[in-house]
């Protein structure tokens, strides 16, 4: 207001912190059904947030404190699992990271029992029977069908391309 300068400027320092990206670590992919699916991200930070898709539950962790996640699988399809968080510095990513998960569908095994012509006999036919399944019976045979002259209980494991049972 006088018209005087300063003999010097006056200088303050700014740091600018990098808004953090977060990274997602954790099974892929997974079968319809599956429990016990853990997701983690960087630990130390605050206010975590997470999404699971509609297909997917969180049964543990998931919280603005915890880096980790643990999901169910409900249904096959497309899921994802999504994390945002703020680091030491205060700064909070500017987008949340997408964890892009494929729930591969988990076969559905029935039994059909003929009676063959040889008394005594009975053919045990597991479905269903697509190419590329496999077939794990309760007397240990690997076939789609099995010829039986045992009474008793049998059950059958199916599983599909994907490695996804029954």
């Amino acid at each position: 207001a006088n018209g005087c300068t300063a003999a010097t400027a006056t200088v303050y320092n700014v740091t600018v912190n990098a808004l953090p990206v977060p990274t997602l670590a954790g099974p892929n992919p997974r079968c319809e059904g599956s429990t016990g699916n853990v997701y983690t991200t960087q630990a130390g930070m605050s206010n975590y947030v997470w999404t699971v898709s509609a297909n997917g539950t969180i049964t543990a962790g998931g919280t603005s404190t915890s880096n980790t996640v643990t999901v169910t699988w409900n249904t096959a399809g497309a899921g994802i699992v999504s994390v945002s968080y703020t680091n030491a510095n205060g700064c909070t990513a500017a987008t949340p990271t997408v964890f892009n998960v494929t729930v591969n569908p988990t076969p559905v095994a029935s039994i059909t029992a003929n009676y063959c012509s040889d008394p005594g006999y009975i053919r045990l036919t597991a479905h269903p029977d697509p190419p590329g399944y496999t077939y794990l019976w309760s007397n240990g045979a690997v076939t789609p069908s099995i010829l039986i002259d045992i009474v008793g209980n049998y059950s059958v494991t199916v599983t599909n391309a994907f490695g996804c049972s029954s």
